[in-house]
């Protein structure tokens, strides 16, 4: 083990003992439950205003902007949150969540890396998502072109800004495509957090009956949230942010159709490898569990093209690790951003002298 792995591991370990959480282990013999209809009854008595007063107060508070990016072009418009990075840091976090999700995916992700480093936090709503436009056209080209134009807009609106662009899922497909096809000056890293091209391509053939399965609706929000504890999530805060997001309110109805997106599924993830190899900038992928890589993604990874983390622990962490984990996930973000920013003074901070004695390459 180098002495960069010992002190991300230690650093990895500090911040459980800060949280109270278990150790990260190798060992995991849990096993996920298959999605019912036959969700077991709640305590629907909890104080849910607590939960909706929470929720709202984090998006209109932690977010210093909030605003709507009209495309004229193609009657589109696009709900975006920012918080601008801290001091005179430049550095901003570009954020695409997943297919059914939203920006709020992100939100104790955001609120963990904002509370350690100066980095900005940028998300958006994909079109048919969160407060976004609705749509019945989801192929790939049109996503990206939809996150190619919210960029533009953004640095229109922040110009000097350096981004890293963090997709989860979707917007990792989204982003790896973007950046393939005309990568924009300011884009100086890609992370990529739990997608792997052939995983994801299999996914998608039990998505038909994950979609038919799904509640219609939930009874009370409270109930919303523990369906999504009981078989997508595990960390009872980000769920408190991120569910109440993906529902109407008044009716408890989900604001995405899941279904309409069913025609464009064999474009998602089609040359998502290639795109995220063929990247020029530092890339991070970083995955849940001990998922096997494509073998375009193993040659990149023993070439050392790219940084891979792999989480695989007894914390009953899943898909949305950022969102399960959003302590190590902010860790592994975060170093990653310095080492590819400065790398001679990401080592010597960490205490990690190279043993050649030369300069470190970016």
């Amino acid at each position: 083990m180098s002495d960069l792995h010992k002190s991300f591991l230690k650093r990895i370990k500090k911040k459980e003992l800060e949280f109270g959480l278990t150790s990260l282990s190798e060992d995991s013999n849990d096993q996920p439950e298959s999605i019912d209809q036959n969700i077991p009854e709640v305590n629907v008595s909890a104080d849910e205003g607590n939960i909706l007063a929470r929720f709202k107060s984090f998006k209109e508070t932690y977010f210093t902007e909030s605003e709507v990016y009209q495309d004229k072009e193609r009657n589109l418009s696009f709900q975006t949150y920012y918080r601008a990075p801290s001091s005179d840091n430049t550095t901003v976090i570009f954020c695409a969540h997943g297919a059914g999700s939203s920006s709020m995916t992100f939100a104790t992700l955001a609120k963990q890396i904002t509370q350690e480093e100066s980095f900005g936090i940028f998300t958006y709503d994909f079109r048919g998502h969160g407060a976004s436009s609705p749509s019945t056209e989801y192929s790939l080209p049109s996503l990206v072109e939809d996150a190619r134009f919210v960029i533009t807009t953004f640095l229109k609106l922040h110009p000097g800004n350096t981004l890293y662009l963090l997709g989860h899922s979707l917007g990792g497909a989204v982003l790896s495509k973007l950046v393939n096809v005309s990568q924009p000056e300011s884009v100086h890293g890609l992370i990529l957090l739990d997608i792997v091209e052939e995983t994801a391509v299999k996914s998608l053939t039990v998505m038909p009956q994950f979609i038919e399965r799904l509640p219609k609706r939930f009874p009370s929000l409270v109930h919303a949230i523990d369906w999504h504890m009981k078989f997508l999530l595990h960390n009872k805060e980000s769920a408190e942010l991120s569910v109440p997001d993906l529902l109407h309110l008044d009716k408890l109805t989900w604001k995405a159709d899941l279904s309409l997106t069913t025609p464009y599924w064999d474009t998602w993830f089609d040359g998502l490898s290639d795109n995220f190899i063929n990247f020029s900038g530092p890339k991070l992928l970083l995955l849940s569990a001990h998922e096997t890589l494509d073998k375009k993604l193993m040659i990149g990874q023993m070439q050392g093209k790219y940084q891979l983390v792999v989480f695989n622990n007894n914390q009953n962490s899943g898909h949305f690790i950022h969102e399960d984990l959003p302590n190590q996930t902010s860790i592994c973000v975060s170093d990653f951003i310095k080492r590819s920013t400065n790398p001679q003074k990401f080592l010597k901070q960490e205490g990690v002298v190279p043993k050649w004695g030369g300069k470190i390459h970016q």
